[in-house]
This record gives C-alpha cells, sequence and structure tokens, in this order.
C-alpha cells in the first residue's frame, strides 16, 4: 500500500492531469439514469475521489480504465437512489458516515483531518463522499428491511464449523481477490467463465475484477483483504487449503452467480478461541452473506430496467 505522505504529490498532480488532457470540469450533461442527470463534473470528481481513495497515480495509459470505473461507480448510485426514492426510504444513523470515514482513513494509514486535506487539496468536496456514503448506507438499511425476514441460518452448519476449529493451536488467514460473475443461462455460463478467465490471462485479476465483477469490492481490484478460516464455510475452505499461492479457484455456482477467488497469500496465526463469540461472528457473516446475495440480485433485477441513455 502506498503510504499516505506520498499520495499528497500524487493528489497535486490529478487536477492538474486531468484538466490538461481535456478533463475540465464542466456542467455538460453526459448520461440519463432513468430521471437523474449525470454531468461532467459527476464523473470527473468521482474520478479525482478513487484516486484519492486509493493513491493511485493517474497516467494516460489507466485514464479510460479510470473513467470507466468511475462511470460504472455513479451509474450504480443514481440507480440505487432511484430505488431509495421510489420507496421512500431516508433511515439512516448519520454517525455511521463519520464513522466510515474515519475506516477510510484508517485503511490508508492516515488521519481524518489529512484526508479532508487531500480531498481540499484537489478542489474535491468532502460531501461527495459522504453523500456516497449515506447512499450505501440507506441502501443496506432499505435491503434489510425488503429481505429481512428471508435470511435463514442453518444453526447446525455453525456448530459443525465451530467443532471443527475449537480445538486447533494454529489457523490459516487467506488474503483473497474475488470475481462474481452475474448469472447467465445455463448453455452461456462455460462461455462466459472462458471469457472472463481469459481476460484474467490477458489483463490480470483486478482489471478484470474492476471491470466484470458484480461485487462492491470490484472497486478495490476484488480484493476482500484477510480473510480467516474461521469465517469460511467448509465448502471454500477445502477448496482454498489445495489453491496454490497466486492460484485462481474453481469457479463456484452461487444463487447470486459464479464465484471466482484468487489466493494472493496465506499465513498462519496461533488460535485463541473464543466460541461464543466466534459463534456470533459467524452468524453475523452469514447473515450479511446472505443479506448481499438477496441486495445484488435486486440491484441487478433494477439495473436492468432503469434505462440509461449516453450523451457520448
Amino acid at each position: 500500500m502506498i503510504k499516505f505522505k506520498k499520495i499528497f504529490f500524487v493528489n497535486l498532480f490529478i487536477l492538474h492531469f486531468l484538466t490538461l488532457n481535456s478533463f475540465a470540469i464542466t456542467d455538460a450533461l453526459i448520461a440519463t439514469v432513468g430521471n437523474k442527470p449525470l454531468t461532467h463534473f459527476d464523473l470527473i470528481n468521482e474520478m479525482k475521489m478513487i484516486l484519492i481513495l486509493s493513491g493511485k497515480v493517474l497516467s494516460e495509459e489507466n485514464k479510460e480504465e479510470l473513467r470507466s470505473i468511475a462511470l460504472k461507480s455513479v451509474t450504480g448510485r443514481l440507480i440505487k437512489q432511484i430505488e431509495l426514492e421510489k420507496y421512500n426510504f431516508d433511515d439512516f444513523n448519520q454517525d455511521d458516515i463519520s464513522k466510515e470515514i474515519n475506516k477510510i482513513a484508517a485503511g490508508l494509514n492516515t488521519s481524518m483531518n489529512t484526508l479532508k486535506n487531500s480531498f481540499a487539496h484537489n478542489n474535491v468536496d468532502l460531501s461527495i463522499l459522504e453523500n456516497r456514503i449515506e447512499i450505501e448506507l440507506k441502501w443496506n438499511g432499505l435491503m434489510f428491511d425488503l429481505y429481512k425476514n428471508r435470511v435463514n441460518i442453518n444453526l447446525d452448519v455453525i456448530n459443525e464449523q465451530l467443532e471443527a476449529i475449537k480445538d486447533q493451536n494454529f489457523i490459516e488467514e487467506y488474503l483473497l481477490y474475488e470475481i462474481l460473475i452475474e448469472s447467465v443461462e445455463k448453455e452461456k455460463l462455460q462461455i462466459k467463465i472462458n471469457t472472463i478467465i481469459n481476460e484474467i490471462n490477458n489483463n490480470g485479476f483486478e482489471k478484470t475484477a474492476i471491470k466484470h465483477s458484480q461485487a462492491k469490492s470490484s472497486i478495490r481490484g476484488g480484493k476482500l483483504g484477510w480473510v480467516k478460516e474461521t469465517m469460511i464455510s467448509e465448502r471454500f475452505k477445502k477448496i482454498l487449503k489445495e489453491t496454490k499461492v497466486g492460484s485462481i479457484t474453481k469457479p463456484f455456482l452461487m444463487p447470486e452467480g459464479v464465484l471466482l477467488l484468487k489466493l494472493e497469500e496465506k499465513r498462519k496465526k496461533h488460535n485463541i478461541i473464543n466460541l461464543e463469540e466466534t459463534k456470533n461472528k459467524l452468524l453475523q457473516s452469514e447473515k450479511k452473506r446472505k443479506l448481499d446475495m438477496f441486495a445484488l440480485s435486486h440491484f441487478n433485477k433494477i439495473r436492468k430496467t432503469t434505462e440509461v441513455e449516453y450523451n457520448f
């Protein structure tokens, strides 16, 4: 990870580069998402925000890729906003916005003030990030309200996982990346998988995740981070134990689509387990996974029915 103190030099370059390369900020309409306008101003600010939060340097080589990521991100957010308005859903905790920004700053190994200064140096209003977080908080709340009664957890499976790890002296942790492909018709499935694998071989896992993954992690190149084996189902754990570092697992067929995992690294950690605490974490993890599955399915459904008209 780039140390945040270096990002200031990167960020000071962002605005200059964007302006010099015909990306000057204007209010020109570049797309209409449902009944929502998407302007050049929105797109440029999203591009700058992605660079700030990722610590990456903008170049001629990645400019179009960045633009594609930003367009996908803003479009998705507008679709969610339309759905929130449809349900008249406005429930969220204002304090959670600050908590999320603090998490972002911590992930960049910096302070909240330094992050704010970075936004200011690049003429990006922090309210744009706050709005992005607010919409995601509301979306999560709406999805919970709509699907909470459909989340069923098999306690026998949870107890089996606990039984399997309670006497282990060491546990594995995996540094994982993911690509989640939207479901397609059975006869087209293998063609789709082969297309994604070919793109991974040609362009790398992270670029393919950014372009094709339906998961929330796509904006981070599919990065899930370090995951303890205690938080992984037996189905995935068995495959990961057999997967070589740097390799990609076989495709997993999931209700929400097709999942590919990349094992970037693994390590052993001394296992000090609190059974009750671990059980609660497993329950929460499984509930979140199922809610994410419903949320993704819901988003894909409304995305297909939302008219998006581009002006370029």
